[in-house]
């Protein structure tokens, strides 16, 4: 049932937020990379700083450099190189308070350069890679476009290129410990490349990326727990190869890439309830290639490919969410919803003159409304333009940042 966005009581589709909510779920610019202009980069994190290395210059030319980000102070210092060739299209993730590196393509052309199986330990505290145990995936052959995610204790390869037109959907787990690599369930999405991989509460998540002949959006979980892959809710963004992913408390994000054209979006995954949310948009150009990563409550995300070339900016994104226990003890206060076959979303409980922001998003995770809501103002839902079908709401209200109101919840229209 298609009806228009009318109501008894009024409600405004807001043109911009309160101060505080322009905070939050936002990005910001920080420095530049500054080892230059870079796409097809790695990135992992150590404590509180990032490494960043490796990849392609406006030149097309391999790099091998290493470089850390701090945060506090807003600053990259250069460190040790990574041994061995140059290299794009690497793998990298952390286990601990040691950074891993490997793999990867020494050429920018793939018929002219050589596959990478070489793995190495960097050592924040000494400045210092140690070479370890060689890949072992494609029968030790080499790797490249592979993707990686590490939970506290191990580190996994998934997918990627053995050839131009060879791909896999292997699975390698790397225990540091023992300085091994183990092969694990493969990937049952199929063969590809360029997939998008980061892991949340113990598990690996990986989706999207290239076949032979299509981009996807498919996405899987990873038990290492049971050695098992379970399919999630698909990727609500357009089908894409290259896009960037990272998480942060409990919550992953993917994001830009390519489709055939250069995309800016981000989604936001929630592995308790199993659904996407769109968010901000990135400000700098659309681009595919460039690294991300968490530190803290914060993700930051730079260099790539745009349609305008090669990219050195950074951005930061400060996310809104509260955990699931904090969402649970002010529920009651917040919001009631009837059962009935058309609902009535209300807020009751809120501060003199305070503003409650309402976001509707359809279950493919894409926001379809968004609202403001005052105390004792209802939002009939059969009043609203949405066609009958499942939808999911969230509510977030707050006038002083130390004491935000949230919930979330589902909403059935018939």
């Amino acid at each position: 049932m298609h009806t228009r966005l009318t109501s008894s009581f009024v409600v405004l589709i807001i043109s911009c937020l309160s101060q505080f909510l322009q905070a939050q779920n936002s990005w910001s610019s920080i420095a530049s990379f500054a080892g230059g202009e870079r796409e097809r980069a790695v990135s992992f994190v150590i404590g509180s700083r990032a490494y960043v290395g490796t990849g392609l210059d406006t030149a097309n030319a391999c790099k091998k450099d290493f470089w850390e980000y701090d945060p506090g102070t807003n600053i990259w210092m250069q460190k040790a190189d990574l041994p061995g060739s140059q290299r794009r299209d690497a793998i990298a993730f952390a286990i601990g308070n040691r950074g891993y590196v490997g793999t990867g393509l020494n050429g920018f052309l793939a018929w002219t350069g050589s596959k990478k199986k070489d793995f190495y330990e960097y050592n924040p505290i000494t400045n210092t890679w140690t070479a370890k145990d060689d890949f072992e995936g494609n029968s030790g052959y080499g790797v490249y476009y592979a993707s990686a995610f590490a939970t506290a204790t191990k580190g996994y390869v998934v997918c990627g290129k053995f050839g131009s037109s060879w791909y896999s959907n292997e699975l390698w787990e790397f225990d540091p410990v023992a300085n091994d690599w183990i092969a694990r369930a493969n990937f049952p999405g199929g063969v590809r490349y360029g997939v998008t991989a980061f892991s949340c509460n113990g598990k690996g998540y990986v989706g999207c990326g290239a076949d032979e002949n299509y981009f996807r959006n498919d996405f899987w979980e990873y038990d290492p727990q049971t050695n098992a892959w379970t399919e999630k809710a698909p990727f609500p963004g357009s089908p894409r190869f290259n896009a960037a992913g990272f998480s942060i408390g409990g919550r992953g994000y993917i994001g830009m890439g390519t489709d055939g054209g250069y995309q800016k979006d981000l989604y936001e995954y929630n592995p308790l309830t199993n659904n996407w949310m769109q968010k901000a948009n990135l400000p700098g150009s659309e681009r595919r290639s460039c690294v991300a990563f968490a530190i803290g409550d914060y993700g930051y995300l730079g260099t790539g490919k745009g349609p305008d070339g090669v990219k050195r900016n950074f951005f930061r994104y400060k996310p809104f969410f509260l955990f699931e226990n904090e969402m649970e003890e002010r529920i009651s206060a917040l919001v009631a919803c009837n059962g009935s076959a058309n609902p009535v979303l209300s807020v009751s409980g809120l501060q003199t003159g305070e503003v409650a922001q309402v976001q509707i998003f359809s279950a493919a995770g894409h926001l379809v409304a968004q609202l403001d809501i005052r105390d004792g103002d209802q939002i009939a839902m059969q009043n609203q333009t949405l066609s009958a079908g499942l939808y999911v709401y969230e509510v977030i209200a707050s006038t002083d940042p130390e004491n935000i109101s949230y919930t979330a919840g589902k909403i059935y229209i018939q």
